[in-house]
């Protein structure tokens, strides 16, 4: 397919959807990513007609380990977990990716992990595009090429901080971490289940089940069915070593 260029407008300034000047594609994190995949996509009819789009609902698996394979795909807004199990069905969350992100390499490079599979983690609107067309696509339009590379970076990261606190932190210290880094601005966790949490921190349901109750009875949290509420955000920061 001969490379086409068309003539676009985001943010104010002319945009090729060929490519995103270097200056300009240096500074864009995922947010930017996705804010100029739906410009193009409005305005570019080659590059609307290459992907398909669908909503998934919180828990909903959005992509099996063979379809990361088959397909490219590209999450214009809420959050996808992505998760690895074992031979005994156990399961891990080795990252969680933002709107903008970027997944489903094994499309482009023929090759991906059989035991990770992609689930919505909130109500998700994702992109699809099949590993015949993507290579294609993302050889014309490399901001799909840039996406990708933020995506393994902010993956890489996350990877780093998760294995610097399993070597450095106890399950509470990671546990209130994570409640504070999941909960709103009002200190709130809805919809997320004991189990959810374990599979973030690599354990089993009854020992963060255990820690939750410890926090309740220190009053630093008030538990219901599916709703965590965070009573003193200051001394969960301190259990968490998180200091302003």
């Amino acid at each position: 397919m001969a490379f086409q260029t068309h003539e676009l407008h985001t943010y104010g300034r002319p945009y090729r959807s060929g490519g995103l000047p270097v200056q300009e594609a240096a500074g864009m994190g995922l947010t930017g990513v996705a804010q100029a995949l739906t410009t193009l996509k409005d305005q570019d009819p080659l590059f609307s007609k290459a992907f398909q789009k669908k909503q998934w609902d919180r828990g909903e698996v959005v992509a099996t380990a063979d379809e990361l394979s088959e397909k490219m795909f590209v999450l214009m807004s809420g959050r996808i977990n992505m998760v690895c199990t074992n031979n005994e069905g156990r399961r891990l969350v080795i990252t969680t990716l933002e709107s903008g992100a970027i997944f489903g390499e094994g499309a482009l490079v023929n090759r991906q992990d059989p035991n990770v599979f992609a689930e919505a983690a909130d109500q998700s609107v994702v992109w699809s595009v099949p590993a015949g067309k993507a290579r294609v696509v993302a050889e014309q339009f490399p901001i799909l090429s840039w996406g990708l590379l933020q995506t393994y970076g902010e993956r890489l990261l996350q990877v780093e901080n998760s294995l610097e606190d399993v070597a450095y932190k106890k399950l509470p210290e990671r546990l209130a971490a994570l409640l504070l880094d999941l909960s709103d601005q009002d200190g709130l966790i809805v919809g997320i289940s004991h189990q959810s949490l374990a599979d973030h921190l690599g354990t089993y349901r009854e020992t963060v089940s255990a820690i939750l109750r410890e926090f309740k009875s220190q009053e630093l949290v008030k538990l219901g069915y599916r709703r965590i509420s965070i009573e003193d955000m200051e001394a969960l920061k301190d259990i968490a070593g998180i200091w302003d």
